[in-house]
């Protein structure tokens, strides 16, 4: 395994049971003022439109964005939506359908070439930085692209500059030997095949750097939460 990735509490072989706990606590429904907003990103389509709108950005991927404390702001926004949706149309095409991280063969290599440019033309677009650039991604393509945002940054990769590539070989290392622990937390959560594997990674490595499976396993009422980086994470 990459020494630049950390497995974070959670993902201990030892802390099955304590990761079933946080995930089952991070996708539980906002009641009473107390949750997380992000357990709504997976299945958010209030329009109705996310399975015919794979290759293009819309309203309802940029509202998402403010459920993991993200929102896309106005410039981007038009950006987005109206000045450049041609061009990332035509990028997202190129990225191909949703499939699984550990299919490509490198994160590296030229079956992932295209979400790198993606990505690329993203972090140009005024107010989009590394966060909103792979949560819109994780929006279109979520079984193949990770989110990254300072928290998981920190907490998962040690503050390198190399996410995606380390990340792969980690899940692909010993016969995806990682990749089916995720999917088997993911089942044992109870949480169907609309939450990806490497939102599990996400989901474990943020809770658990920022300090909220300790409290969910304390059993500590937590009042509504958007999962997120640092202020100013992503200006």
């Amino acid at each position: 395994m990459s020494a630049t990735v950390t497995l974070t509490a959670s993902m201990q072989r030892d802390k099955f049971e304590e990761a079933v706990r946080v995930l089952r606590a991070y996708y539980a429904p906002l009641r009473d003022g107390f949750g997380f907003t992000g357990g709504a990103w997976d299945t958010f389509d209030p329009s109705g439109t996310r399975a015919l709108s794979t290759n293009t950005f819309t309203a309802d991927d940029l509202a998402a964005c403010a459920l993991l404390a993200t929102p896309i702001h106005g410039r981007a926004t038009l950006e987005l939506l109206q000045r450049q949706r041609p061009k990332f149309e035509k990028l997202l095409e190129e990225v191909g359908p949703d499939r699984d991280f550990v299919t490509v063969k490198s994160a590296d290599g030229e079956d992932f070439r295209a979400v790198r440019h993606t990505y690329a033309a993203l972090r140009n677009v005024p107010g989009i930085g590394e966060t909103r650039a792979t949560k819109l991604l994780a929006r279109k393509r979520p079984r193949l692209v990770p989110i990254v945002d300072s928290v998981i940054r920190q907490s998962a990769f040690n503050n390198a500059t190399r996410h995606w590539s380390p990340l792969h070989e980690a899940l692909v290392a010993d016969g995806n030997a990682l990749w089916k622990r995720l999917v088997h937390l993911r089942d044992q959560a109870g949480l169907g095949p609309e939450v990806s594997v490497l939102r599990v990674f996400d989901v474990l490595a943020w809770m658990d750097g920022s300090g909220n499976s300790e409290l969910v396993l304390r059993e500590m009422p937590i009042g509504v939460q958007t999962e997120e980086g640092k202020p100013g994470d992503d200006d």
